[in-house]
């Protein structure tokens, strides 16, 4: 939805393992890049391939694509399985979403 910041993200993304010098300096030092813009993006693309009904929609809030006042207000609309959803609100990814992102991440 935010074109300029993905690509931004895309280009930070690109650029970050030539910037990565630590490693030279400290032996000791160990990192891991992990792609979390791809990984959740491809989560939006195809939310059933990766067991998710719906990522257009959050599972809480009012508005445009109940994107914002999870909680905030009376009026806001709550999903009956979170589970189904990749963002609970307008700006978090649901647990079962960050449970897929942290295996991901560990398992590299």
């Amino acid at each position: 939805c935010y074109e300029l910041l993905q690509t931004f993200a895309t280009l930070h993304n690109n650029a970050l393992s030539t910037m990565i010098t630590l490693e030279r300096k400290f032996p000791c030092f160990t990192y891991l890049i992990y792609d979390f813009f791809t990984t959740l993006n491809d989560r939006i693309q195809d939310p059933t391939k990766y067991g998710f009904k719906e990522s257009n929609i959050a599972c809480c809030g009012t508005g445009t694509n109940r994107g914002s006042g999870c909680g905030r207000t009376s009026t806001y609309e709550l999903c009956s399985d979170p589970n189904e959803y990749v963002y609970f609100d307008g700006g978090h990814t649901t647990e079962h979403c960050n449970s897929q992102l942290g295996e991901l991440l560990w398992n590299e």
